[in-house]
C-alpha cells in the first residue's frame, strides 16, 4: 500500500514498502542525507534538455565514427576505441593492451586442431 503526498511538498518524504525504505547519499559526515525533492524539481527541464543533447551528440559522434571508419577501411569499433583511448586519460594504457593483444594473436595466433 502505498501513501499518497502532495506534490507541491518541496520535501516529500519516500513511504515504506516491503519493510524497506530509501537509503539517500552519505554527506561529509558520512551520515544520510535527507531526501529532498526540491533540487530535482527546480532542475528537472534543464537535465531533460542536457540529455536530450547528449543523446544527439552520441548519435552524431556513431555517424561520424562510421563514415569515417568507411573512408578509412577500419572496422567502427577500431575506430570508436581509439577516439576513446585518445579523448580519454587513458591513451598509453589503451595503447599498451592492443600491443599485447597484438602480440597473442603473432606469438599465439589461432588454435589448430
Amino acid at each position: 500500500m502505498q501513501t499518497q503526498t502532495s506534490m507541491n511538498d518541496a520535501d516529500l518524504k519516500i513511504p515504506h514498502t516491503h519493510g524497506s525504505r530509501a537509503r539517500g547519499r552519505k554527506n561529509a559526515d558520512k551520515q544520510e542525507a535527507v531526501i529532498t525533492m526540491a533540487p530535482v524539481k527546480e532542475s528537472i527541464d534543464e537535465l531533460v534538455a542536457l540529455k536530450i543533447q547528449a543523446d544527439a551528440a552520441g548519435d552524431k559522434f556513431n555517424d561520424a565514427v562510421k563514415a569515417t571508419a568507411e573512408k578509412a577501411g577500419l572496422l567502427a569499433s577500431v575506430v570508436r576505441k581509439f577516439v576513446q583511448a585518445r579523448a580519454g586519460e587513458k591513451f598509453e594504457e589503451e595503447k599498451t593492451k592492443c600491443v599485447q593483444l597484438s602480440l597473442v594473436f603473432e606469438e599465439v595466433g589461432q588454435h589448430s586442431a
